[in-house]
Order: structure tokens, then sequence, then C-alpha cells
């Protein structure tokens, strides 16, 4: 042959060196390709005849061999096409001789890519290569996608100016890029055609093989989320294909090979491997063409696989079956076919690996280092590394690399056995080995990659193997693969020709074996019939040189194609289609700018938030950040709750500008929705409003497909909707519309499940809410900070002279000083829309007012305001403003009639209409034309009357549509048609002597006010302003009395003793009997006494309410809501309780009974099991057919729930087992005991299968984890155990740092770890990585119990301190909290529906609370924020002064309980230690900071007082008025201090005096002149407080605990830690009057005024009234004569009013503040209440039900159980309470009826 020529093609465009990028999954092959600097697939080139079309990536699989690369569009790739770039030489027209191979390959080159016409800017792309041109320019140039991913540790932070910089680049490309870089909005149009044509593509069904092939074009230019749904579509058509469809064959498996960096995780490898196994076993009676094509794909995939080093293949699913399958290749007849077959074995061997094999190699070579792999510059490969690893490799090893631990054969290399390829591709399966030539041919096929053709000549020529037919035989079909490839210029090609030639006929080790040389003329025969004529030519010229030195003419030619990747398409039908899409950008870019331009910028405060209603305002954060992060997130709901004026419409507002203004072209479409706008906003919410903003149905329907929107829906309590509308309009199911939404919502409108309203619902109706899909936020009130910066904004839009006051405008400073000082007012404008209604108010509100204390300010006095100076201003505006002559005449009469009446007259009436006529949506559409003749023309014609008043009303108008400025102003304004002040005041006005426009009566009976909140509060604020509407409303409800009552009479009278209750108005004693007041709204009311006889209360809420002593017989209660279920009583201490997991029973542990079942419909207990011992643990199986038991003699027990028999016994704990547990499936129970060990049984057999070891003291708890992999144990020990199940291995163990842990939960979404500790602290701990999470603190004893709500959002816990409380699992606040126990809580459990929550104690009882009800309950808690310790009245007592420790100082209307603000803010600093009054009236609050005490009067300028004990003081007494303070130190010293000028101290004992003994209580006298003292020991000392000096002594036996005077200081009452009561007579030695009754120690003792009266409270929970019996002739005695039992704590303060006789104040444990009267009726005596705060559950005590209808039997039981008397049915039978039960004693196991 003659020499080939010298000169080889030019390079072409060299690329930058790139960095590894790690990556979340097993991305090993990205890993690898970037340690390399090796592009992960070249371009592939097909030139067509359309000028623009000739772009491809080169695949590295043609022929039939394994693949030669993976092709991916990289930019350092594109070039060397026709139009572009390339070799200068011409090709040459027949080959010529050449001895050997030194000048073919001379140089390493770039690998080529073809090119196309760039487009212009806008210029429409008509073909998908060029669309891949374009975008894999900005993948190299630009930073979105993937530009990291090539970024070297050299390279620029800015990879489009490296692009720049470089000569990589022609400059037609640097001037596209450059031009693109300045349009973002071009790029994103070039990114969202591949989005559309990927989507394009899934939706056809029938994919033919043009559409596939340009689809598979697309694969390595796109996204990450994109290629992804790309790969998966293409996967299942693939899969759903019923005959082998060669083309979606080959496009999965080139999808894999150019996966973009991080897309490609091993799970869609192994699927698709697991899908070709099956295609090639059903494959073997096909034909061998089916079987080149599937093993080829194999092949290919086999190779990415080693690269991603695939591990989680399942090897006897998946490897072993392949082995066989391919082991039967083993006997066909086609050498083709084998050795595809061998091929795929070899890659086999690396399946799963740790190392590729490449590694491998270069494992081998003195170039790897720590891992990596010596690398030359610019991705190339350092051959002489290849080199040498391939030569070590061949050393140490032999012919084999590592051992797989397979169960097929790979093919031995044959290099020394000299053997056929077909003998040994028949015979050299040999097990476990991996061969020298397969690394070798990929590491060929990789230089091929990276474009070095010059090392791959190297690499032919020294290969260790060389001599292996399979080495030859694979590098002869790679070099078939370059010359068949029109992406190489037609030289290169040309010299592939070249090099097969010279080693068919000059290698002398080449083609030793006959079937290589056949192979080799094979493949020349192939490339004569190419399209190429340049290389066909010129194979065909060789080929016949060949066989002429063969001596033969065959032209026999393979059977299988050599080219295996798909042909370019030559039309681009899929880009076709996206083309005809609408264009919705120009509307949208419309659209954008006209809400960017309606924007208007007022005044805005970004707001703060919680996260919930009962978080903390310690948890705020940005409101806006937080939807920042939402909108980033993968949740789709975002809740925006807030009170009315909250500015949750100013948020929505802010936010649809905010992301307007940041809208990028095909990104994100903000649509903001003011839902009442809507008709119907249940269907078709967006289509509507699209169609509002004049899109077109075509454009409509191609945003739903394609599109993202950002809904922004604003007042779903406006639009008076009860339903999710993200679940009704089917949002981000699909086909439907993709969206996010934040909607809004005014608290006040929400029941408390309202988050069913808003969660995403599954599709399936039988999975769980998508909890996790949720977020809510509630709008914080406006802090100081806030307001102030309100108002220093405010100002700054006022004109410079006030139009109203002629005045100039008040100055920021001006109305932060009005806010501060006006006395609760800064709590009222601490709502936005309340601050702008004070700020405009304030000045006419404090005209000629100058005690700034003095004025009283309440919300609806702010609006009444607010709203006269409106009118007022737009007035005068319209006076000034030009009118027609009609306009001002109408005008002139408004005025001269009086404009304010007409105004407010005008909004009552719209208002009116609105409710009743327009069902209540707030905005009103008024089109002139079609609606002049209804009702809506009296308010919005465009002329008369109508137009003045509306444009100077509150009403606003865009559009078409109408509505009040703010909703609350509507509510306001129907208010006004019931009570309107100006009909009840004089003349001031003007308004004349005019009739009251609106009937109370009719305008109560248009609507039941019950669901308008704001209404109802509105008109409550306004009876303690006017008695006579307070009576009004009283003589409502009495007119409905009356035997024969129209409905509207009915929801009249409901409506207004709805109001009363709801302002306050108490009801004691009332006669209430016959009223008709069907579902009104009584929650909270207080009925002592009260005679409801015969009333129809049917469906009223009573929850929370008062009703101790009421009479309600013969009352109608169907329907009645008292917000609580009954408690189930039992024999004995609860130790455990469990639902079982459908919710219907409840299993309950006891004490003495056993183990006790109820029916949760009816509460019947169903089942009793009789054991020797108590039950400490229960637990129910997953399916609920058995409860398996726990005891305190060790025992574990499993039942039968449906026939009750005892399954079996498990025996061998030690000691007590405190916790037993089920498996999540069922197969295995745990058991937890003091023994300090864990066992596990099977819950079929009872035996033992595991005993855990390692606790080192009780095990308390132990639990599953949520999938059942885990089980967690905790101890007193201190430690959090974790142990694996299955084998009963230990884990990891978590020490506490709060000491013993008691309980322990699970969170429902398996995140939380809650424990439950000794000194009452609950611990969170992240159950993935262990580190602790926050220490929700509250309980003062031991954690008892704890339980995750399922779905995870609440927690409750039970504690030895007698409470059970609930918290807010997301933000750790307390929720509720109960202490309706009176004994120990010892469990707490929830209900699998969230709605109940169980808790068990030592007073025997399982209390039940609905969760919605205690969180109602909790949040309409008032005034009080913690137990109160002490309560005093006032001077004149009219104001009773509390304190409840920690700042907690609080002031209450001695008549009324109205809460009354203090006269200052009292220090943070302070904690309160106790309160009293100073003689003038000035409320004092006293506190102990180690050896000070400190008093500071509360009021402006108040005096502060300042003694020092000699040492730590830990209790004092303050006298009354303040004149002494007496002080009890660490010592036992007492001392005493005379305020006033000299403050003098006095010592009265010294360390306990002479009993040294501790000081356990003392006590002033009621003048304060003398002072008690009393040791333990009961030995009470009397000293004159001005002088000091002792007057006398007395003891006794008892220890005492609390002591108080008589009011003539002749007696001194004794309270004892043994439950009785001493009256010690101080004039004389007569024995002590013992009061007996209590059961339980005295807390407090207080006689009345007048000496005849003592009321003392104990721990036994109740309050006793004594009363002195002194007849003539006989000695004093006392006795009990009234005994108040209606507290769920202690109380721990009482004090009698110094001015009301018979009335004393309670202050209790339970947060409650109670007031009280003293009546008698000849000897009966009763103690009424006058009022009650925090009253929290309800109370029935000694109420009557003789007679009630209607009443639910749970509801029945309910009211029983809190004391109630039901005459008309015997006990037992009350509520249908009948017990259908089974009982068996574990003894006899007999079970009886």
């Amino acid at each position: 042959m003659a020499d080939k020529p010298s000169n080889q093609p030019a390079p072409h465009a060299t690329s930058d060196t790139g960095k590894a990028n790690a990556t979340e999954h097993l991305k090993t092959h990205d890993k690898f390709r970037a340690v390399f600097d090796i592009s992960k697939s070249q371009a592939n080139v097909t030139t067509t005849t359309n000028h623009a079309q000739t772009v491809y990536t080169q695949d590295s699989h043609q022929g039939e061999g394994p693949p030669a690369s993976s092709p991916s569009v990289d930019i350092h790739l594109l070039d060397n096409q026709t139009i572009a770039s390339g070799a200068s030489v011409e090709p040459q027209s027949t080959p010529v001789e050449a001895k050997s191979t030194s000048n073919i390959f001379l140089e390493n080159l770039p690998a080529p890519v073809m090119k196309t016409a760039l487009p212009t800017v806008q210029d429409r792309i008509e073909v998908t290569q060029q669309l891949v041109y374009c975008s894999a320019l900005l993948l190299r140039g630009l930073p979105p996608f993937r530009a990291n991913a090539h970024k070297s540790e050299d390279e620029t932070e800015y990879p489009a100016k490296a692009l720049l910089e470089t000569e990589t680049l022609d400059q037609k490309e640097l001037d596209w890029l450059a031009a693109m870089d300045n349009n973002p909005s071009e790029q994103e149009r070039i990114r969202w055609l591949g989005l559309r044509m990927v989507d394009e593509f899934a939706k056809d069904v029938l994919k033919d093989s043009i559409e596939i092939a340009e689809i598979v074009l697309l694969g390595s230019i796109l996204d990450k989320e994109t290629y992804r749904s790309l790969l998966s579509c293409t996967i299942a058509a693939f899969e759903q294909s019923v005959l082998l469809n060669v083309d979606l064959l080959h496009a999965v498996v080139q999808l894999v090979q150019v996966a973009p960096p991080e897309s490609l995780i091993s799970d869609d490898l192994v699927r698709i491997f697991s899908l070709l196994r099956v295609r090639i076993q059903g494959a073997h009676q096909q034909s061998s063409v089916h079987l080149f094509n599937l093993t080829l794909a194999l092949s290919r995939l086999l190779d990415v696989m080693a690269e991603h080093k695939v591990k989680d293949m399942n090897r006897v699913e998946d490897h072993e079956p392949l082995s066989g399958i391919l082991s039967g290749l083993k006997g066909n007849s086609e050498p083709y076919l084998m050795y595809q077959a061998c091929y795929a074995f070899q890659a086999l061997q690396y399946v799963p690996n740790d190392e590729t094999p490449l590694e491998t190699v270069l494992r081998h070579s003195t170039g790897f280092v720590d891992g990596l792999v010596k690398v030359s510059a610019v991705f190339k490969l350092d051959l002489s590394a290849v080199l040498e690893g391939l030569g070590s490799l061949q050393e140490a090893l032999g012919s084999t690399v590592g051992a797989a631990v397979t169960v097929y054969e790979g093919v031995n290399s044959l290099m020394e056995s000299g053997r056929g390829v077909l003998d040994g591709l028949k015979e050299g399966f040999v097990a476990g080995k991996k061969c020298p030539w397969y690394a070798t041919i990929r590491t060929a096929q990789t230089l091929v990659q990276v474009g070095q053709l010059k090392d791959l000549n190297q690499l032919i020529r020294e290969a260790p193997c060389r001599r292996d037919p399979l080495f030859q035989w694979g590098i002869c079909q790679l070099l078939g693969e370059i010359a068949s490839d029109d992406i190489w210029a037609a030289t290169v090609r040309q010299q592939a020709v070249d090099l097969l030639g010279y080693l068919y006929e000059d290698d002398s080790e080449w083609g030793q074996d006959e079937s290589v040389k056949t192979w080799m003329l094979n493949i020349m025969r192939q490339l004569t019939t190419i399209v190429d004529q340049a290389v066909s030519s010129y194979a065909q010229t060789l080929l016949k040189e060949l066989n002429q030195d063969q001596g033969t003419t065959t032209t026999t030619r393979l059977p299988y194609p050599l080219r295996n990747r798909l042909s370019l398409p030559p039309c681009s039908p899929t880009l076709t289609r996206v083309l005809r899409i609408p264009d919705v950008e120009y509307s949208l870019r419309n659209l954008r700018q006209q809400r960017l331009e309606e924007h208007r910028k007022g005044v805005y405060i970004p707001p703060q938030a919680k996260a919930s209603l009962q978080a903390s305002d310690d948890t705020l954060f940005a409101l806006m950040e937080k939807v920042q992060e939402f909108l980033a997130g993968q949740k789709q709901v975002f809740l925006v709750l807030g009170d009315s004026g909250a500015g949750k419409s100013t948020f929505n507002i802010e936010l649809e500008h905010t992301l307007w203004y940041n809208y990028k072209k095909y990104g994100q479409i903000p649509l903001y929705i003011n839902l009442p706008t809507i008709d119907d906003p249940e269907h078709g919410l967006i289509d509507k409003q699209l169609q509002y903003h004049n899109f077109s149905e075509d454009q409509i329907h191609e945003m739903k497909l394609h599109r993202e929107f950002i809904l922004i829906c604003d007042g779903y309590d406006e639009s008076q909707l009860k339903t999710n509308i993200h679940t009704t309009n089917q949002f981000n199911q699909p086909g439907q519309w993709q969206v996010k939404i934040v909607i809004s919502c005014r608290t006040q409108y929400l029941g408390q499940d309202y988050r069913s309203r808003f969660q995403p619902q599954p599709a399936d109706r039988y999975q769980r809410t998508t909890v996790d899909q949720f977020q809510e936020a509630v709008v914080a009130a406006f802090s100081r900070a806030q307001i102030q910066q309100y108002v220093d904004e405010y100002v700054k839009e006022l004109p410079a002279v006030d139009p109203i006051q002629k005045k100039p405008s008040w100055t920021a400073k001006e109305y932060m000083d009005k806010l501060v000082n006006i006395q609760n007012l800064m709590d009222l404008v601490s709502n936005p829309f309340l601050l702008t209604l004070s700020l405009e108010a304030l000045p006419a509100v404090v005209e000629s007012k100058t005690d700034l204390s003095a004025i009283r300010i309440t919300h609806v006095q702010l609006y009444d305001s607010f709203v006269k100076r409106w009118l007022e201003v737009n007035r005068m505006r319209l006076e000034a403003s030009p009118l027609s002559a009609e306009e001002r005449a109408e005008l002139e009469m408004l005025i001269e009639d009086n404009f304010l009446y007409h105004g407010i007259h005008y909004q009552k009436n719209l208002a009116t209409a609105i409710f009743i006529d327009h069902g209540g949506n707030p905005i009103v559409k008024y089109t002139h034309l079609r609606d002049k003749n209804t009702w809506k023309a009296m308010f919005f014609a465009p002329n008369g009357q109508a137009k003045l008043l509306q444009e100077s009303s509150t009403v606003m108008r865009s559009g078409a549509f109408f509505r009040f400025l703010h909703r609350s102003l509507l509510e306001y304004f129907y208010s006004r048609t019931i009570y309107d002040p100006l009909d009840s005041e004089s003349d001031a006005d003007g308004f004349g002597e005019r009739e009251p426009a609106f009937d109370l009566k009719m305008c109560l009976a248009q609507k039941n006010l019950v669901e308008e909140s704001s209404i109802v509060q509105f008109l409550a604020e306004r009876v303690p302003q006017d008695p006579s509407f307070r009576q009004q409303l009283l003589d409502m409800v009495d007119e409905s009395k009356a035997d024969e009552v129209d409905i509207k009479t009915k929801v009249a009278a409901a409506n207004a003793i709805t109001i009363l209750v709801r302002a306050g108005a108490p009801f004691h004693g009332a006669d209430l009997r016959g009223i008709k007041i069907s579902g009104a709204d009584l929650s909270g009311g207080q009925f002592d006494y009260a005679q409801f006889q015969g009333a129809d209360l049917r469906d009223v809420s009573l929850a929370g309410s008062w009703l101790r002593q009421a009479d309600l017989s013969n009352v109608q209660m169907e329907g009645v809501r008292f917000g609580e279920s009954p408690y189930i009583e039992v024999d004995s201490v609860v130790y455990a309780c469990a639902y079982s997991p459908d919710g219907k029973m409840l299993a309950v542990g006891l004490d003495k009974v056993g183990l006790e079942v109820y029916d949760t419909t009816t509460w019947r207990r169903t089942h009793r099991v009789s054991v020797d011992h108590a039950v400490l643990g229960v637990a129910f199986s997953p399916d609920g057919q058995q409860v398996v038991s726990g005891e305190k003699n060790g025992t574990v027990r499993l039942w039968d729930c449906t026939n009750g028999e005892e399954i079996f016994v498990m025996e061998g704990h030690l000691k007590w087992v405190q916790c037993v547990a089920f498996s999540p499936c069922g197969k295995q129970i745990a058991s937890a005991s003091n023994d300090g060990t864990v066992r596990l049984w099977d819950s079929e057999t009872g035996r033992c299968t595991f005993v855990l070891k390692g606790h080192t003291g009780h095990v308390m708890r132990v639990k599953y984890s949520v999938d059942g992999r885990q089980l967690v144990s905790c101890g007193l020990d201190a430690t959090i155990r974790f142990w694996d199940p299955e084998t009963g291995e230990p884990g990891v163990v978590w020490i506490s740092s709060l000491g013993e842990v008691w309980s322990l939960a699970f969170s429902g979404d398996g995140r939380w770890i809650a424990s439950g500790h000794e000194d009452g602290g609950l611990q969170f701990w992240h159950a993935l990585s262990g580190e602790p999470g926050p220490v929700l603190r509250g309980h003062t004893r031991t954690v008892t119990g704890v339980a995750f709500s399922p779905d995870s959002r609440w927690i409750a816990s039970s504690s030895e301190d007698e409470t059970m409380r609930l918290w807010d699992a997301s933000t750790g606040t307390l929720a509720f909290m109960t202490a309706s126990h009176k004994e120990y809580v010892n469990d707490v459990a929830f209900s699998p529906n969230d709605l109940l929550i169980a808790s068990g104690g030592g007073d025997g009882k399982v209390r039940l609370w609905e969760v919605d009800s205690v969180l109602s309950l909790s949040m309409g808690a008032q005034g009080q924020l913690g137990p109160v310790y002490k309560a005093v009245y006032s001077p004149n007592g009219q104001v009773i002064l509390t304190d409840s420790g920690s700042r907690t100082v609080k002031q209450w209307d001695s008549l009324t309980g109205a809460l009354l603000p203090l006269p200052i803010e009292l220090p943070d600093s302070l904690t309160t230690n106790a309160v009293s009054y100073s003689l003038d009236g000035i409320p004092v609050a006293l506190s102990i900071h180690d050896e000070t005490i400190r008093l500071l009067e509360i009021q402006e300028g108040g005096a502060e007082t300042v003694v020092k004990a000699s040492s730590k003081v830990f209790s004092l007494a303050v006298s009354p008025w303040c004149r002494f303070i007496a002080s009890i130190d660490l010592y036992k010293t007492v001392e005493l201090w005379e305020l006033g000028i000299t403050q003098h101290k006095r010592v009265l004992l010294e360390k306990g005096g002479p009993t040294h003994k501790t000081i356990s209580c003392l006590a002033f006298s009621t003048t304060g002149d003398r002072l008690a003292v009393c040791s333990w020991v009961s030995t009470v000392w009397i000293f004159d407080s001005q002088s000091g000096g002792l007057l006398t002594s007395k003891e006794f036996d008892q220890p005492t605990s609390v002591m108080s005077f008589s009011p003539n200081d002749q007696q001194l009452a004794t309270g004892t830690y043994g439950s009785w009561i001493h009256l010690l007579d101080l004039q004389s030695e007569k024995p002590a009057i013992e009061l007996r009754g209590h059961t339980e120690s005295i807390l407090c003792i207080a006689y009345s005024p007048c000496g005849q009266w003592i009321v003392s409270s104990s721990h036994d929970k109740t309050v006793r009234l004594w009363s002195q019996q002194q007849p003539p002739g006989e000695s004093e005695s006392w006795s009990c004569v009234h005994t108040v039992n209606d507290f769920f704590s202690w109380v721990t303060t009482i004090a009698w009013s110094p001015t009301v006789p018979m009335e004393f104040v309670t202050g209790c444990q339970d947060q409650s503040v109670r007031v009280w009267r003293v009546s008698t009726d000849g000897e009966d005596v009763a103690v009424k209440m006058l009022w009650g705060t925090n009253l929290g559950v309800l109370h029935a005590g000694g109420s009557v039900l003789k007679g009630t209808t209607g009443l639910s039997p749970i509801s029945r039981h309910l009211l029983i159980q809190r004391g109630a008397i039901d005459d008309t049915l015997p006990l037992e039978d009350a509520g249908g309470l009948e017990v259908e039960e089974l009982e068996v004693d574990s003894g006899s196991e007999e079970w009886s009826e």
C-alpha cells in the first residue's frame, strides 16, 4: 500500500478543564468524568439538505459492538461541520500503501460537533438540531443549569466571561452569546421550547421513529427535572410496547448515555436493566436481529452502570437470571451475536462494583494517588499512565482482574491459549473473572470520546493484550464506527479505514484468528454502502485490494447494521407542534404592566407573623420571607390568617406586586384573585379570573397545560366559602392547573378544624391528607416599633393644616404621645386597620381634653370617630369639587338636611342590602344598563344623591365592582342598623327630631348573627356604654317567652342573648323560663342559679358555660353543644390508655380491676379482663383484633378483642412491666420492665426472641418507629436507646441532659421523638440525627406520658403535677392546660382521627377532650395568664387586684369582671411576689430578689421603696394598706419594717426563736397593728407591729399552714396540715374551736368584715363557708353552711369585699378569678357567683335536668358527671350507659355475660 497522507485536520475547539462535582446520588459516572475532565458525550452529525439542520451529538456506539463513547452535546465539541470550521485538507480519493501506522492519526483532536446557522434574537427556530445547538451554546457560555459542572479550580466565577475570552468559539458564536446575554427572556424562550417538546412527546401516544429520533437530540441540554420527565416517559413507552420497538430501545439507552450531571440515579439504570433482562429472556425464540439489538443495548447500559458504580441491583432477581440467559447464547452460530453477549458478560462483572474499568486500569499505574488519577490538561487522559496501568494489570493478575462473586462466566483472554474466537466464546466462560481486553477496549472508547486519536493509535500498537482476538474484534468495530460516522472530518474517517487496512494486511500480530479478519472484511463491506462517497469509495477501493491480495471475491455482508444510534430526523414534527402553541407572554406582559401601574403605594409596614394561632409572640418571623421560602419549596398551600384589619389584603397586594416586579418570561405567573368577585370560586377559579383579564380560550388552555401559577387568593371568609378550593378545582392533579396558593382568611371565620378546608387532599379518597403540603402563618399584631414606623410614614402624607380642625397637622411625636398615654389604646392600634382609624380619629377624640389617662376608647368608638371624620372630609371635598348644576343642588339638599346623617344612613342601608339581598358577599358588581332596575341602583346609580353619597362614603369602586373600604366597615354599619348611638343621643349633631330609621326587632331578626362574630362584637361593646340598649336586648329575650311567637322573634331573641353573653353580661339567678333562643351562642356564659324551665335551647352552644345550680327542667335540648365529652369513671387508678388503630375502641390499664375496653361511639364498656396485678401498659395490634397488656408481676398477656379469650401468657420479666408495644407489622411485641431489660416476643407463638440489655435502671417506655425498622426504649438511667428489632442488635444511645426519662413518643411522620422527664421537661429530638431539639417547660413534676397527634401537629403530655397539657408541636407553645384530674395523670393518648385526647390518672377517671373545643377555650381565655396567687380588693371595693407572678398583675372591675388597664406597664425585670393597695388606693406590687424586697406603686411616677433583709428572703407578708412588711429569711429569722420616712427594721425572731424551728407562716391583723408568727411546732407569737414587742403566744398540737385574724383582732384562725381549722381566743385561755370538714391541708382562711363568716380553702379543691352560731346563753360555735366544689385546682387566695356585704373573691391555681355573694333565705344559705374569668370548662354542679328532652345520652351523662341532677332516671340508667360487657378472670379464663 502507498504512504498515507501525513497532514491532519486542523484542531477543533479546545475545551476548558473541568472540576469534579459531588452529587447526592450514586452519580459516580458523572464524578468520574469530572475527575478525568471528560465530557459525558460527544456530538454526532449527519449532513442534511436543510441548511439549518446539521447538529447531532456523536453517538459512540456505532456498529454492532460495544459503545465507543457516551455522547452528549457539549460546546467544547460544537465544531467541524459543513458550514463550520474543519480540516482544510482535501480527502483522499483512493487509499495509498503504508507499512506502518506512524502517518495515521498524527494528532489528538477535540471530538467535533456539527453546527447549524445561528438564529438572531427573536428569530423562529425552525428545526430541532438548531434548538440543540443554541441550547448547547447557552450551557457552555451562561450560568444557568450546568455551567458549574464544567468549572475548574482556576476558572473565573463568571462562565459567560470565561467563554468570551477564549478562542474555543468562532466570532459568530461569541456575538450570538453576547446578544443572548443581554436578552434573558430569549434564553428562557429557548429553554421553554425544549421543555414543551418534552411535554408534547409525553402526550403523544403513537410515537413514530422520527419523533423518537428528534426528542433524543434534546437529552443532554435539558435541566434535571425536564430530563427526568423525558427519561421516565420514554422508559414507560418502551415498557408498554407489546412488540420490540427498536427505536424506543435505543432511545432509552442513548438518553441514559447523554444524561446531564446529577440527573441520573441508580434506580433508573436498575429499572432499565430489569426491562432489558425480561426482553432478552423473551427474545430467545425470536430473530437474531432482535437479540442483537437487545444485547447491544444491554452492553451500552452496563457500561453506564459500571461508571455509575450501581450497587443496588438485586443479584437473585436480575444478576443471576441474566447470566443464565446470556450463557445460553454461547451455543449460537452467530459469532457477532456471541461477541455482544461476551462483551455484556464483562460489563456485568463491574455491576455492582466499587470502580469503573478505566479506574481499574489507572489504579495499577503510579499516577494513582489518594483515589485520583493523573490527568493531562484539557480533558486528556495520560496515555503513559494508561499503558503502565494495563501492563501492571496484565502482569499482576494475568488474564483476570479481581474476582466477582457471580454465577456466570466471563470470557477468558485467549492471548496465550491461541484458541480461536469462536472456540473461546463457547468454552471460555470462566467464573468470576474480569478480563484485560474489556478494560482496554473501554479505555480506547474513552480516548475516541475525547478526541485523542493519536493516543488511540499508540494504544492499539502497545496494549499488553493486543494479541487477544477479543480485543482485536472490539478495536476493529471501534474503527468501523469512526469511519462510518460523518461527525468526523472525511480525512479522519479515511484514516480509520487505512488503519483497518493496515491491521488486516501488515500487522503480523493482528488477525491470527481467522474470525477477526472475517470481521474486518465485513466492516469494510459495510463501509462501502454508506452515503458519504468520500468514505464509501475509499473503502471499496481498499476492499478490492484486500480481496485481490487474499484471492477472494466474496461479497457477504453482516446481517446487522454497523451503526446502532438513531439517525438524525429528516424533519422536526414535535418542534413544529410546539411552535403552533399560542403565545401568552405578550398578554402576560400587558397584565404585568397593568398590575404594576395599578399598585397604589400607601403606607406599608412589612408584617410579622407566627406559625400558628397558639404560637407565642416570641417566635415571630417576617411574613414575606416565609412566603418566599414557601414559593421556593415543595409545599402547595400557604394559609395567611389574621384578625379583621390585621393587614392580610395589604400583604397580598404587596406580594403580588413583588412577584410581578420580579417576573421572568416562562416563569411562575402570579395571579391575584379577590375571591368574593368570582362567581362560584369552587370551580373554574383560574379560568374565570383569566377571562376577566381578557385572555382567550386558547391561551387559557395553553397555560393550564404548561404553566405554573402562584395564586394569591384574598378574602376566603368574605366569599363565605366552606369548601376546599384546592380540592374542588382539582389543582395540581394530572392535566389540571399547576399552582401554589397563598390564601388569606380572617381567624374569626374559622372553627378549630379549619385546616381541612385548605390542606391539599389526595386524589384517592382512601389516602391520608398530605399535611406536609400545607403551611400556615398568623399575622401578628403590630409591635410598638412597627406602630412608630407606621406613624412616621403616615404623617408624611398629611396636609400641613388639618382640614377639619383648621390647625396644623400633628407630628409623629404628638401622635405617639396620645397613643401611649391613652389607656388601652396601644393594644387597640396593634391592628393595622385600627391604627389607621385611630390616626384619623384621634385629633377629634382628644380635642379640649387634657387628662389623657382619663380617656377610654373602645374598638367601636374608633369606628364612630373615623366614620364621622371621613364623611366630614369628603363633604368638604365635594363642596370644593366642580359639580354639575343638578349635582350641586342635590349636594346642598343633603347638607341642609344633615350630610352626616344621610352618609351614615346610606351606608347602613347598603350594609343591610349586602347581607340580606346579596347573600353577604361584600363585593357588588354594578353595570347601569343591566342593573338600573335592581336594588343596586339605589346605591350605585351614576347620578343623583346615590352618586354623591357613594363618592363620599367608605365604599370604594374598582371598575364595575363596589365594596367597603374594609370588611369590618361593612360589619360595623350593619351593627349600626341594630343599634345606632345617634338614635339615643341629643341633637348635638343637628339630626333633629327623627324617628329611628331601623327597628331593633326587625334588624335583629333579619339573620342569625352567630356566624358574624365581628357584628356581635361591635354590638357587645355597645352594651356597657348604653344601659338602655342592654335593657332592649333583655326585653327581646323576654318577648320570646310568650306561648306563641313567630320565627322572627325567636331569631331576634337568640341574637340578643348572644350579644349579651359576648358582652360578659351575667345571668346569675336570671328568670329565663320559657325563652326560645334556638341556635344562640352561649359559650362561656354565666348562668349561676339561672331558671331555664321550659326554654327552647335547641342547637345552642353551651361550651365552657357556667350552669351551676341552673334549673333545666323541661328544656328542649336537641343539638345542644357542650364542647366536651364525659369522662369514664372506673374503680381504681388508671395507669395506661390506648386507642385501637381504627379509633373504635379504647383500652385502659387499671390498678385493681385489670383491663377494660370501651366502645368509643357510645362509651359503653364492652370488656373487662380481671387479673391479679395492676396493668401498667396496653397496646392494640395493627389490625385492632388483639390487645396486649403488661402487668406489675412481670407478666405480658395477649388477648383476643373479639371474643375476650386470653391467647397466651408471656413470662420472663422479673419485675414490673411498664410498657408494651406492637410492631407496625403486627408480628412482634416489645415489653419494657423495671428489671432493666426490653424483651421481644413473637406475637404468633408468644416465644421470647430477644432479651435486650443495656439499660442500668428501670426501663419505662418502648416504642417502634413508624416504619418498624427501629425500636426505641428509655429509662431512669437517663438514656434513650435504639435497637434493631429484627436482630436484637443495639444501636445508638442518646444521653439526656434532663435526667431520668419517663415517657417517649414518635411523631406520626417519623421525624421527631419526644421524651418526658422527671424534672417536668419535655424534650424534642431529631429522630434521624439524634440532635436534641427544644425543651418545653410547663409541667412542675414528672412527665408520665407523651403522645403525638397522628398528623404530628400537636403533642399531649401528662404529669404528676395533676395536669394534662396540649402543645403546638411546630412551635413548642402551650395551647391548652387542664387540671381536671385531681390526682397524678399517668398517661395520655390521641384518637387516630386527631379529634379526641384521652387521659387517665390517679383519680380513677379517663377524661376525654375534644381537641377543637379545648383549643377554642384556650384561645378564648381572658385576662389571667397563670395560677392566681394573690387577690385583694381596693379600699373602695370597686377594683380587684390579682397577681400571678412574672409581671402578671391585673385589675378587674369588681362588679362586672371587666379587665381594667394598669396605669403603667410593669418593668420587664419585675417578678411579683405579692400585691396590695396603699391607704389612698394606689396599687402596689411587691417582689423579692435574694435579700432585697422591692415595693413599686403601680401608677405614673409612682414611688419605689427598697428594703434589705439580713439574708435571702423566701416568704413575706404585707399589712393592709402597705404600712408594714414582715419577712422570713433563709435562717428562719423574722424581720419587720414600718414603711414611711424611716423604713425602720426590727428583728422579731432570730433563727426560729426559742424553738429554733422553721417559721411556717405570717399574718397581719386587719388594722395591721398586730403580727402573728407561727412555727412548725405550732407555737404562735403575737407581736405589736409598731413596737415589735411580744404580746402573747399560743401553742397547740398540729403544724400550721395558714393564719388569719378576726376583724376585731380578738380571734386568730389557724389552718393545719391535717385539714382542721382552729379558732384561738387571743384574750383568754379558752380551748380552740375546731372546724372540721375539709379533707386535706388548709390553704386559705378569711374572716368577713362583720366577723360572722369564715371562708376557707383546702388542697381538697373545695371552698367552705362557715357561719358563727351563738344562741343566747351558749358558747360560740361555727358550722359549715355551704361548700363550693366547682374548682379544678386549689384556691390559693381569698379576700372579702370591704364595702359590699357578703361578697368575696377567690383566686385559683386553675387560673380563674371568681367573685361570689352569699345569700340567705331563712336557714338556707347559698353562695352564688357574681362573675368569673377563665372558667375554662363546663360547670353544671346542682343543675336540674328533670324532664329535659332531646338531650343525647352522652350529653346527659356529661352533665350528670359535672354534678347535674336528673330526677327522671335512675343514675345507673342515665344517658343510656347500661354496660354491655364481658368479664373475665385471668385465672379462671371463664367469660360471663
